[in-house]
C-alpha cells in the first residue's frame, strides 16, 4: 500500500490549527499595559504586609519593577513571564485585573498579588 501525501494547504491548515490549539505564540499583550501594585502577601500561609514594589507592565512588551527592566510574554493566555525576573518565575494571569506570583523562598511558598491600578485615559477628565 502506498502512503498518501497530503496535500500542501492542508498541511498548511493542520500546523496553523496546531499552534491555535497550544495558545500561539509568546507576546506580550496591550490590554495588561497598566500598573500593578500589591494587593495581598502571604508568606507560609500567613497574611503579611504587602510591601512588594509596584511595577509597570507596557504596552510595548516591556516591564519595569524598581531599578529592574525587561520584557514580558504572556504564554497561553494565562500565564506571565517576566524575562529578568529571577525570584517570581512566572505569574498567573486571573481574569484581567489580578496577577498572582506564587514562589518558594527560604523553604516558605509565598504568594503576592498584584492589581491594577486604575489610570484615566489620557484626555478623560474626572467629573
Amino acid at each position: 500500500m502506498r502512503p498518501t501525501k497530503i496535500p500542501v494547504v492542508l498541511q498548511i491548515g493542520l500546523a496553523l490549527l496546531a499552534v491555535l490549539l497550544t495558545g500561539g505564540c509568546a507576546r506580550a499583550q496591550s490590554s495588561l499595559a497598566g500598573i500593578y501594585t500589591c494587593a495581598r502577601a502571604e508568606v507560609a500561609g500567613r497574611m503579611q504586609r504587602c510591601a512588594a514594589p509596584s511595577f509597570e507592565l507596557k504596552s510595548d512588551g516591556s516591564y519595569q519593577m524598581l531599578a529592574e527592566r525587561g520584557t514580558y510574554e504572556v504564554i497561553a493566555g494565562r500565564w506571565l513571564v517576566l524575562s529578568a525576573s529571577k525570584n517570581h518565575g512566572k505569574a498567573r494571569l486571573d481574569g484581567g485585573k489580578e496577577i498572582v506570583f506564587e514562589f518558594t523562598s527560604h523553604g516558605r511558598k509565598n504568594k503576592i498579588v498584584y492589581r491594577r491600578k486604575f489610570q484615566r485615559a489620557p484626555g478623560a477628565v474626572a467629573i
